[in-house]
Order: C-alpha cells, then sequence, then structure tokens
C-alpha cells in the first residue's frame, strides 16, 4: 500500500517560483530551490507550456530523435505492462473454454484464482500498469490482497499478512468495500478520501479505479487497477469497461452459485437417501446405528473425526461408548471402537455440555482459545483438537444426543455449508436414533410380555392334582334329577360342575368327540381363570352353558331337528362357558371412562373381546386343545362362531337385534338359510342364556338379583374414587 508521506515527499514540486497558478494547493512561498523534480512536475502540471516551448524554441532534428526514444519506451512499457493470464484463455475452441471454466469453479479457491486471471484480463483489456485483487477477511470487516503463491502448483493463495480494514477514508478499496460503489480518480494522493492511497507499494501511483464485484448481494472481492505518472491517467472509458465485465461477471457467478448450491443439494439429497437406507435398515443395536451415524457425519462435513454424545434419561450427564481413534479398514472405512470404560461427563461441561443445554450450533475455529472447551477428552484419548462443530440431536423437542466434528481436513474450519448440511442430516439421525430406541423398548416389552404370558400360562392352568383327580373320574356318578331342566341350578353341586360340563358335552356330541383328557385340562382351566367376584363368576358361566344344553339338547330331540350345525353346536357350548373368563365385575362403561387399560386395547365391547381373547389363549395351551381334531378350514370357522357369540352377551346389541327379528316374525320373513338372520337368531339365543337366570325360580332370582346389585355397587364406589360417578 502507498505511504502517503512518502508520496507527497517524492512526487513533483508544485508552480515554479515567480508564476502564479492556481491548480496546486502548494505555495510559491513554500519553493525555495528549484530542482529537477520540480521542473518536471510543473511540466507535467502544465503541458501547454512544454508544448510553446518546444515549438518555439527545440530544433526540429531533437525533435525526431525524441520521438523516436519515445516510441522505443512506450514499446518497452507496453511489453512490460501485459500481464500474463490463465493459459485457460488460450484456447480457440469457446467450448473447451467454458468447459474448462466449469471444471475449474467447483471450490471457493477455484472460484478466487479464476476471478484473479480474470482480472488480469481486465487489466490487459485498459491497459493497466498494475491490477490487485482483494478478497474479504476477518468476517468482512477486512480487505487481503490476493496473490498467486510461489509454489510449483501455481496454485493461489491469501496473503494473511496485511489486513486492510474496511471503511471510508482510508485505502481506495476499502472505501469501494464500504460504499460498494464504483470509483475513479486521476490524481490518488490529492483525492481526500482515500488518505492512505492503494493497495500499490511505492510512490509512482497517478490514477486508479475501483470497482466492487458483488454477486446479487453479497461483496465477493474489489478490483484494483492503477497507472504510474509515467502513463496517461485512467480514463472513464476504461472504468466503463471494467464496470461492464465486473457486472457481468457478478451475474455469471450468481446464477454459478445456484447451479452449485442446486448440484450440492442434490449430491447431498442422494447421500442422505442413501445414509437413511443403511441407518433404518439397521435399528437393533444402538452401538451399530452409532458407529454408522459418525461414519457418515465424518464424510457429510469433511471431518478428521467425530464423537456423539448421548443423553441419559436424567439429562445429567452426556456419555460415548463408540469411539473414533482415525483408523480405516482395507477399503478405507473408518473403524469405530467399543470401550469397556465409557466416558462420562456433566452435560453443563464443556462444549457439548453448553450445546446439550442450549440446543445451540457451537462453530469455534481455535478450541483451544474457548473457555467452554472441555480438554479432559483430550488428555484421555491423546488427540489434539483444532476446531469442531457441535450440533445437537433433538426429536420431539428433546435433545437425544451432542455430535461433535473434530478438526476440518486440508488445515481450514468448517463453514456454514458445513452447518446447514447437518442440520438436514441431524433429522434422520434424530429419528433413526428415537426409533432405534422404539424399536428396542418394543422388543423388551415383548420380551417382558413372552415372561408374563409364560408366567400367567403355568398359574392359569389348572392344579396338577385336581387334574389327575377329575381325569381318573371324569364321569359324575349320580346326574341331578332335574339337571336336563331349564329350572336346574348349580349351587348345590359346586364340586361337580366340571364333571357335569363333561356330561353335557358328552351328551349332545358323544363320548368320542373331544379328547376326554384335554377336555379334563380345558374345563378346570376355565374355572381356574374366573374371579371370584359377585355375579359375572364361575356359577353363572355355568347357568348360561347350562341354559344352552337344554335348549340344544330339546331342538335335537325335537322332530324338526336343530337348526344348527355341528360346529355351531360345538361353539356354543365353548362360547357359554367361557363368555366372562376374567371378568373383573366392572362393565363396559367403567373401564372407558376411567381409561383402565384394558379400554386402550379394543374400541368397542370391550370386556367380550377380552374374553374371547383369554377364551383362545386358553384353546391353545398345549392341554387344553380340545378343538384340535379340526381341520384348518374348521378351526377358523368355530373360532369365528365362537366370536360372535360371546360378543352377543354385549347388552348394546341386544335392542336392535331384538328389533330386527320380531320384524321379520311380524312379516313372517325369517329365513334362517339367510346369513343376516342366522347370525341375528344365534345372538340372540346367547342373549337369552346370559339372562336365564332371572327367570328361574323365585328364590333363585332373589338370590341373584342381590348379586348383580352387589357388584354394580361395588362399580360405582370404584368409579367414584377414579373418575367421578359412573
Amino acid at each position: 500500500m502507498t505511504d502517503p508521506i512518502k508520496q507527497v515527499s517524492s512526487r513533483p514540486l508544485p508552480a515554479l517560483p515567480g508564476h502564479s497558478y492556481h491548480t496546486r494547493r502548494l505555495s510559491e512561498d513554500t519553493i525555495n530551490i528549484v530542482t529537477p523534480a520540480s521542473v518536471h512536475f510543473y511540466l507535467s502540471s502544465h503541458p501547454e507550456i512544454l508544448e510553446q516551448f518546444v515549438t518555439d524554441v527545440v530544433p526540429y532534428e531533437t525533435v525526431e530523435r525524441w520521438m523516436a526514444k519515445k516510441n522505443k519506451h512506450a514499446s518497452e512499457n507496453k511489453r512490460l505492462s501485459v500481464v500474463p493470464v490463465c493459459a485457460i484463455y488460450s484456447q480457440s475452441n469457446i467450448k473447451h473454454v467454458q468447459n474448462a471454466l466449469v471444471d475449474g469453479s467447483k471450490t471457493d479457491n477455484e472460484i478466487t484464482s479464476l476471478l484473479y486471471n480474470l482480472c488480469a484480463v481486465m487489466s490487459n483489456s485498459i491497459k493497466a500498469d498494475e491490477f490487485l485483487y482483494y478478497t474479504l477477511a476477518a468476517g468482512g470487516k477486512s480487505l487481503v490482497k490476493y496473490k498467486v503463491a510461489s509454489t510449483a502448483s501455481d496454485t493461489i493463495s491469501s496473503s494473511m499478512q496485511f489486513l486492510i480494514p474496511v471503511g471510508k477514508y482510508t485505502t481506495l478499496a476499502g472505501h469501494v468495500a464500504c460504499s460498494r460503489e464504483a470509483i475513479f480518480t486521476t490524481d490518488v494522493v490529492e483525492d481526500d478520501r482515500f488518505p492512505e492511497g492503494t493497495g500499490s507499494p511505492g510512490s509512482n501511483v497517478r490514477s486508479a479505479l475501483a470497482v466492487p464485484l458483488l454477486s446479487g448481494k453479497d461483496l465477493i472481492g474489489i478490483l484494483e487497477f492503477t497507472r504510474y505518472w509515467e502513463s496517461p491517467p485512467l480514463s472513464k472509458n476504461d472504468l466503463q469497461i471494467v464496470i461492464a465485465m465486473a457486472s457481468w461477471t457478478g451475474i455469471a457467478l450468481s446464477q454459478l452459485k445456484t447451479n452449485m448450491m442446486l448440484v450440492k443439494q442434490t449430491e447431498l439429497n442422494d447421500f442422505l437417501l442413501q445414509i437413511t437406507r443403511d441407518i433404518f435398515d439397521d435399528l437393533t443395536g444402538t452401538e451399530s446405528l452409532v458407529a454408522k451415524i459418525m461414519a457418515h457425519t465424518k464424510l457429510l462435513v469433511d471431518a478428521d473425526r467425530c464423537a456423539l454424545f448421548m443423553l441419559t434419561e436424567d439429562k445429567s450427564q452426556l456419555y460415548a461408548e463408540v469411539f473414533d481413534e482415525g483408523k480405516k479398514d482395507d477399503e478405507g472405512n473408518s473403524i469405530f471402537s467399543k470401550s469397556t470404560n465409557s466416558i462420562r461427563f456433566p452435560s453443563d461441561k464443556g462444549i457439548a455440555g453448553h450445546v446439550a443445554q442450549t440446543c445451540e450450533v457451537v462453530n469455534i475455529p481455535d478450541a483451544y482459545s474457548d473457555h467452554r472447551f472441555n480438554r479432559d477428552i483430550d488428555m484421555k484419548t491423546g488427540y489434539t483438537t483444532r476446531n469442531l462443530l457441535t450440533m445437537p440431536i433433538i426429536c420431539k423437542n428433546k435433545v437425544l444426543g451432542v455430535v461433535q466434528m473434530v478438526n476440518k481436513k486440508n488445515g481450514t474450519v468448517f463453514t456454514n455449508a458445513d452447518e446447514m448440511s447437518f442440520k438436514t442430516f441431524a433429522v434422520y439421525c434424530a429419528l433413526a436414533l428415537h426409533y432405534s430406541k422404539m424399536y428396542r423398548l418394543t422388543i423388551r416389552q415383548q420380551k417382558v410380555l413372552q415372561v408374563t404370558l409364560e408366567m400367567l400360562s403355568y398359574h392359569a392352568k389348572c392344579g396338577e392334582d385336581d387334574l389327575n383327580k377329575l381325569r381318573r373320574y371324569p364321569h359324575i356318578k349320580e346326574i341331578p334329577e332335574d339337571f336336563q331342566l331349564y329350572s336346574f341350578y348349580c349351587d348345590d353341586y359346586e364340586a361337580q360342575l366340571p364333571q357335569l360340563y363333561i356330561y353335557m358335552v358328552q351328551k349332545l356330541f358323544g363320548p368320542d368327540t373331544f379328547d376326554l383328557s384335554s377336555l379334563c385340562s380345558f374345563i378346570l382351566t376355565i374355572k381356574k381363570n374366573y374371579r371370584e367376584v359377585a355375579y359375572h363368576n364361575w356359577d353363572h358361566a355355568f347357568t348360561v352353558c347350562h341354559c344352552m344344553f337344554t335348549v340344544l339338547l330339546s331342538m335335537i330331540e325335537s322332530e324338526e331337528g336343530c337348526p344348527f350345525d355341528l360346529l355351531e353346536q360345538q361353539a356354543f357350548m365353548v362360547a357359554t362357558i367361557a363368555h366372562d373368563i376374567d371378568h373383573r365385575g366392572y362393565n363396559n362403561d367403567f373401564f372407558n371412562k376411567c381409561k383402565e387399560p384394558m379400554a386402550a386395547l379394543y374400541s368397542t365391547s370391550t370386556m367380550e373381546m377380552h374374553h374371547f381373547r383369554y377364551t383362545c389363549t386358553v384353546l391353545q395351551q398345549q392341554d387344553n386343545q380340545i378343538l384340535g381334531h379340526l381341520s384348518r378350514e374348521d378351526y377358523k370357522k368355530i373360532l369365528q362362531y365362537i366370536e360372535h357369540a360371546i360378543l352377543a352377551t354385549d347388552l348394546t346389541f341386544f335392542m336392535p337385534n331384538q328389533k330386527r327379528l320380531s320384524h321379520r316374525l311380524e312379516n313372517n320373513s325369517l329365513d334362517l338359510n339367510v346369513w343376516e338372520h342366522r347370525q341375528d337368531v344365534k345372538a340372540i339365543l346367547v342373549t337369552v342364556c346370559d339372562m336365564c337366570a332371572v327367570c328361574k325360580n323365585w328364590d333363585v332370582q332373589q338370590n341373584v338379583a342381590k348379586l348383580i346389585y352387589e357388584e354394580f355397587f361395588f362399580q360405582g364406589h370404584l368409579g367414584h374414587c377414579k373418575a367421578g360417578s359412573i
């Protein structure tokens, strides 16, 4: 940069003594001695005096000799002023030139190199004695002269030794960077706007122009061109040429950056798609998932190392169990190892802790100069951290972990583009970690459920002693006299009820239809899984099943015969004995209003669906497979019949069903061969059996009513305590 003091002290002095010219600011009183420099300056400032002197005094031969010398000197200066430019522009094939420019503009350094060479082309076009290209530094607050590096590869590098501040009343380039307007001056020293001159060393700069290179609203650089005192000053025509070329260059840069962003976004999308497939293909193991996230993160931002710290459930600690040691396998893939000693530290310590607490993105170019950096990690791993980019992984507004990208490769620092790329990638990481956690919890719950079912299966089975006793004596010695009558009630035959069930089944279907051993286990298991509630208990189940037995038996023994096939009859006998299995003494409304877990499992007919599922569980136990003799098709069909029969005990279906049947009977349109009619008749039959106790003898009715009131009273009291009056 020109030293203004040297410029004033070295340049020619103002007007000669005895002459009064007001074109310069210094008065003749300041000049005491006439020197060659003062004469040179005076004649340069007053060319008309020189012209008059040469015309009147100097001989023609002398002028010719001067002109020959002048032409030779101008030719030499012209050869020296031509700056060699990039070899790209030496090609005559324009398409090749364009392809070379596109291929050579993929990185910021390459683009800056091309701009430098373009600046050289502009310099030659306006015959400037010198040009400078400035790039931004220090966050846009300073400029730095861009120079060709003196290396064999002829790359471009920034000279960071001299930072030029951006602002008015500094240098020409600094002024232009601040105003973002092109400036042209014929006398740099006398222009008060630039007290610090230009970026050219020495004191021979006469005129200069500077133009900002803009890409949209962004300042890319400053183009500065100068001419010395020995050359004619730059003109406004030169300024127009540079402005035109710089403007079109800015437009091209904007389009180039847009295209680069689209290409990079496409590459990022492809990259994210591939890594998403890789990550979501394996959600079972946290270690492998973390290793994949770390590996892809390193590739995404070109980091040397990567660390992923997970946050504990109580959010008090950050920990890492998978580590990047910087090693690679034969295929060049990073190797991540699991250590038995995980690294743990408080979640409010270090940069990772700061990010976990604040959810901020922290980009630090010099880690050891930042007080938040936790040096303990480097001390434990033996690795030196230069710069790092730390970002949170967030899912559902909760921090799952913190990723640290350590040491950008090639000695550079992490950029805003790296931050934006990882922010997009972090969304997929969060989803993968979240669903991996949910998957592991689901697997764990499945294991817990499996163990629980094994426990329930063990405890739900009938006792071995009771089973062995029933298998030895499956048949009751004496059948009650009124057993085949509707009026029979089971209170006096509690111990014989399993034998009586076996009797009913064999009476209807014969002794060989069901395996007797399995039938003994089945009925004892059903009995054991009825709870000791006031009304919906084992006695109620047997009463309903007995009612169904009497109905079926009367139809079988009638002249018309039973309108239901064998599978339907068997389904009736299984469904009625199990229709209230595991009943808790509460109705469906209670489960829904109290938001019991049972209500969340089924949208309608909560308890009835539970009874059916429980019945299926009992039937599938190895010792209880009384339907094992059926074909696959018949087995599926009888389960559908059992489900329909058990769901029919939901009284919300009774009234609409009763109305449909009444209408058909009145119109004489009931036809059991029609599937809908048949289903309604079967449902009403099960409902009748379910409510049969209220139509028995008066003493039985009184007892049943008392039990129902007792059960409902207990439900109402508990419901009031849980969710208000029900």
